[in-house]
C-alpha cells in the first residue's frame, strides 16, 4: 500500500511540476531556458494587420500552411519553416505578444 501512496505522490509531483512549467511562457518575466533552439539564425518577416483582423489572418495562414487553424482565441501568431519565419500581430501588439511570437522564431513549438 506504501507503494502505491509513494507511486501517486511521484505522479502528482511531476504532473503539477509540468504544469507549472508549461505555464511559464504565459508569464513575460519567466526566465526560460534558452539552450535549446531551432535555429541560432533566421530571417525574420513581421506583418501587422487590424486587430480585428489578427485572428482571421492567423486562421488562414494556419490553414495555408496545412496546420488545421486554431481553434482558440490568439493575439498573435508566428509560422517557421528552416530559417525563414513570419509574425503576425496587430499594428499596436504587446512586447510580450511580439516577444513571445520571436521566441518560437528561434525555439519552435516550446509550450
Amino acid at each position: 500500500m506504501k507503494h502505491i501512496y509513494k507511486s501517486l505522490a511521484l505522479v502528482l509531483g511531476i504532473s503539477i511540476g509540468s504544469a507549472s512549467l508549461a505555464q511559464d511562457w504565459k508569464n513575460p518575466e519567466a526566465p526560460f531556458d534558452a539552450r535549446k533552439v531551432l535555429n541560432e539564425k533566421t530571417t525574420i518577416t513581421w506583418r501587422r494587420v487590424d486587430v480585428n483582423d489578427v485572428q482571421k489572418t492567423c486562421e488562414a495562414e494556419s490553414r495555408k500552411r496545412g496546420l488545421g487553424g486554431f481553434g482558440y482565441r490568439v493575439y498573435a501568431c508566428s509560422f517557421w519553416e528552416g530559417d525563414r519565419c513570419d509574425i503576425f500581430t496587430s499594428k499596436t501588439p504587446t512586447l510580450h505578444d511580439l516577444g513571445h511570437e520571436t521566441r518560437h522564431c528561434f525555439q519552435g513549438a516550446f509550450h
